[in-house]
């Protein structure tokens, strides 16, 4: 039974799903998380590499004037369709919290973030017959896995002739997941049978960034992240090793007018070296996915650009940890979101409406994501 509970984990079969996160992240890790704030989400994430409240390139830091301390929460309405049904599931989570600011004198901004790496909430319940004392008895069985992994970043920036921001991470991997199997009988003369574990998680990584402006009205941003690998322990004791991504990002932002700020970004990230990780504990594996996102800033009030600019963006991608084999999710989202600054814009609210569609074969689901960011600069 030492890798029972691992392998369920890594290779559970989407049955009959109740999940908190999405149905595409039973399978291998869990879900990947954005690491953005509500902020860069309200553009589908074009603005992330350029967003110092996110966590994607430490160079972003560079841009902080002030002390700053960013809360995020999401809230997921989705719908669930697989071959088992269709389910309406909800969710709470609370992805992406950061504190940042300046060094005085010196154009040097240090910060530290907490990150969803991967969500994995999820509840399978599978129905079959079995032989037992040469009879069939009916079995129910139900699978239910509570955590995910996080990623805890310590960062800094340092601004050269105004022009360039380079940046670089270290990042803490870590987390758990609680499991627990249950079996019931059709058959009354047996008893139900349990069996719980938890999975916990640890890797370290490391990041690079660059910004460079050209000029007032168009800059580019890069980022380059090796995350090695996550030592997988069961009960304390060590169950396995699973090869975490490289993972690549450019960016574009351009002020189109003093009204209008268009952005864009792509990240690719290298799953697929943890494909044979998966493929030996009996999961369908993992390929490299991408994500391309394009969006926007209208400010009305030129002379206040923080109260209630309109932000909106467009994303497509694809997702790591696949369902079947030789069949790679995909997910296309729109968002549109605004903000507000007030207290002499020592306080902030942002907000950002998100409609995704996920889907691979017969696994489909479509979600609204409403996120809310709150920012203080005491």
């Amino acid at each position: 039974m030492r890798r029972v509970l691992l392998t369920a984990l890594l290779a559970a079969l989407p049955a009959a799903v109740a999940a908190q996160s999405s149905q595409f992240g039973i399978r291998g890790l869990g879900y990947p998380g954005r690491a953005l704030s509500a902020h860069a989400t309200g553009s589908a994430g074009a603005f992330g590499l350029f967003d110092p409240e996110s966590s994607l390139n430490p160079a972003a830091l560079g841009e902080v004037t002030a002390v700053t301390a960013v809360f995020t929460g999401v809230q997921d309405f989705r719908t669930v369709e697989n071959p088992a049904g269709s389910e309406s599931v909800r969710a709470a989570r609370f992805p992406q919290v950061a504190f940042v600011g300046p060094v005085p004198r010196y154009p040097v901004v240090f910060g530290l973030s907490y990150s969803n790496y991967a969500s994995r909430d999820f509840s399978i319940a599978t129905t079959d017959t079995i032989a037992l004392r040469g009879a069939p008895v009916a079995v129910n069985d139900t699978l239910t896995s509570r955590g995910g992994l996080s990623d805890l970043r310590f960062a800094g920036s340092y601004r050269l002739q105004g022009r360039w921001a380079f940046g670089g991470a270290f990042h803490v991997i870590t987390g758990s997941n609680r499991l627990e199997s249950r079996r019931s009988f059709g058959d009354s003369t047996y008893r139900p049978s349990r069996e719980s574990a938890e999975v916990s998680y640890a890797g370290v990584g490391a990041s690079l960034g660059m910004i460079l402006q050209f000029g007032p009205a168009f800059s580019v941003a890069a980022t380059a992240r090796s995350d090695g690998h996550v030592n997988v322990d069961r009960d304390s004791v060590r169950a396995g090793v699973v090869d975490l991504p490289y993972s690549f990002g450019l960016g574009a932002r351009l002020l189109a007018s003093p009204r209008l700020l268009l952005a864009s970004q792509a990240l690719y990230h290298t799953w697929s070296g943890a494909n044979s990780d998966f493929l030996a504990q009996g999961a369908p594996g993992a390929e490299n996915s991408f994500e391309v996102a394009l969006g926007g800033e209208y400010i009305g009030d030129v002379r206040r650009p923080y109260r209630l600019p309109i932000r909106f963006g467009a994303r497509y991608g694809t997702v790591p940890f696949l369902l079947q084999p030789e069949e790679q999710p995909t997910e296309l989202g729109i968002s549109l979101g605004t903000g507000t600054r007030f207290a002499q814009q020592r306080a902030g609210v942002d907000l950002a409406l998100e409609h995704v569609w996920r889907s691979a074969g017969e696994f489909s689901e479509r979600a609204l994501l409403v996120t809310v960011g709150v920012s203080l600069r005491p």
